[in-house]
């Protein structure tokens, strides 16, 4: 019986392992194949033709064309997408349509490492483990989708950014945090 009692609290603990893993934030980018509002679900193709399902979160921004809003989406956006892996669907949390001036634009998700107020930078440690700099420039601060200061955000914080092609060098257009 003791045997018994402790294989079942390590499968819970796997169990809640894999649950926590599966929530971690993941990037996609494919097109729009289908909308289905009512549901608030949309099936996105990705650049190896694979659909997958995904859903809007509760609070979810779509930035079409660089303006943030609940907006809509519609079949053949080009989209990059910030979502929480579920079993059957993923949520997502950010859609960045490419269109327009944001045709070229990234989301690029990571972890904040450093800034320097010197030089008016900022590092993030990519998925992957590589650091890139990026200049601050007029770009907007927000910390759980507030208004914030780069003074606020703190070393490991998670988060997302989205960039900008400026002749050969990627400019930051918006830093995203979010903090627990």
């Amino acid at each position: 019986m003791m045997r018994f009692s402790k294989w079942v609290i390590a499968v819970a603990a796997s169990v809640l392992l894999v649950g926590v893993a599966s929530a971690a934030n993941t990037l996609s980018t494919g097109t729009i194949k289908s909308v289905n509002t009512d549901k608030g679900e949309f099936v996105l193709t990705d650049t190896a033709g694979k659909d997958a399902t995904f859903k809007l979160g509760d609070n979810a921004v779509i930035n079409r064309g660089g303006k943030e809003g609940p907006g809509d989406l519609r079949a053949n956006d080009l989209v990059s997408i910030c979502h929480a892996k579920g079993d059957l669907k993923s949520t997502v949390h950010y859609v960045l349509v490419k269109e327009g001036d944001a045709k070229e634009w990234k989301l690029v998700h990571g972890t904040f490492k450093n800034y320097n107020a010197d030089r008016n930078e900022f590092i993030n440690t990519e998925m992957g483990g590589k650091d890139k700099t990026y200049s601050m420039g007029s770009a907007t601060v927000r910390l759980n989708m507030n208004d914030s200061r780069i003074e606020d955000i703190k070393i490991g914080d998670d988060t997302l950014v989205i960039v900008k092609p400026i002749g050969d060098k990627m400019s930051l257009s918006a830093l995203m945090v979010s903090r627990k």
